[in-house]
């Protein structure tokens, strides 16, 4: 992974990991059978909620993928004596990792085992990470695919570039992200609300058009309680690709023999990732994640994700699951 680029990732990599674990457009559809169509508002960030036929404002094509490519920060987040010495009482405790060679690669979250037509979530995030230029990690969390045959990823990304929200298309004949929203005070102020103390953004990614496979990754604005489109794209070839989709928490870090872990372990001590009220669109009706149309891996570590004190709950099974560091 190059310590300059925020696209390490690669589709058959992505599908892989499924099968083991069980220049945007300025015309934005609406929601088939949403009130949005019907001209009748809902309350809320639902799937039928009304779609503003605005954009989030983001960073697009090749705008994006040159802000993804840039070292836009380079600010260490500082922390007080008392969080530095909890931190190595941690490491002390703990029986010491191994180190390995290169980028290390893991995921833990909910993987819908039945294709979808979209899917809708809660995803908190935190601001405050500030991973500093030199470190070659990047953390996404959450990150959202509904099925197979999407073509767009809504991932919260954490890196040396910044922090953000991002469109990745797996429908582009070299996929990466083709839209980077900034999580700054506009963002914040525009598109989070509070969730269990957290800011947290709503996003819905569901297929607008059967035909041409056309899908829509929205962000709920609220303060015009209305859906905004981050990014469209369509490929009528993944209709046929047959796997569920993921909601997970995934790692790319590389070993610092300074700490003894992942360099990400550091800027991020502290923080919760949350992906909650998750649902997806089956035979045209939306409903939460269960034990019965997803998996949650029963085991993980910590240390398979060479960082100490992580830990995994799921507040609702499979709908909330919960990474704290």
């Amino acid at each position: 992974m190059s310590s300059t680029s925020l696209s390490p990732r690669r589709p058959a990599l992505r599908r892989a990991v499924v099968a083991l674990l069980a220049a945007g457009a300025l015309l934005v559809p609406a929601v088939p059978g949403s009130a949005a169509e019907a001209g009748k508002p809902a309350a809320g960030p639902t799937p039928d909620s009304p779609v503003s036929g605005k954009l989030v404002p983001a960073l697009r094509g090749d705008a994006a993928k040159a802000a993804a490519g840039a070292k836009l920060s380079e600010q260490v987040l500082k922390r007080g004596e008392a969080f530095q010495a909890r931190h190595a009482e941690q490491r002390a405790a703990a029986a010491p990792l191994p180190p390995w060679s290169g980028s290390l690669h893991t995921v833990w979250g909910a993987f819908p085992t039945v294709v979808s037509d979209g899917a809708q979530a809660t995803h908190t995030v935190n601001p405050g990470i500030s991973i500093p230029s030199g470190n070659p990690d990047v953390v996404y969390a959450p990150t959202l695919v509904p099925s197979g045959k999407t073509c767009i990823e809504v991932t919260t990304f954490y890196w040396q570039g910044g922090n953000g929200v991002g469109a990745w298309d797996w429908c582009a004949a070299s996929p990466g992200f083709a839209a980077v929203a900034w999580i700054n005070s506009s963002f914040l102020g525009t598109y989070t609300t509070t969730y269990q103390g957290l800011p947290a953004y709503e996003v819905l990614d569901v297929q607008t058009n059967a035909v041409t496979n056309s899908w829509t990754a929205y962000l709920y604005n609220y303060t015009t309680s209305s859906w905004d489109a981050l990014f469209t794209s369509a490929d009528t070839s993944k209709l046929v690709d047959p796997h569920g989709g993921w909601s997970m928490f995934e790692v790319y870090t590389e070993y610092n023999p300074a700490t003894g872990e992942g360099y990400y372990c550091t800027e991020t001590y502290g923080t919760q990732y949350h992906a909650a009220n998750l649902k997806i669109k089956v035979s045209g009706t939306w409903t939460p994640l269960t034990t019965s149309n997803s998996t949650v891996p029963s085991s993980v570590s910590s240390t398979d994700f060479g960082c100490y004190g992580l830990s995994f709950t799921l507040q609702t099974a499979n709908s909330h699951w919960q990474v704290s560091h």
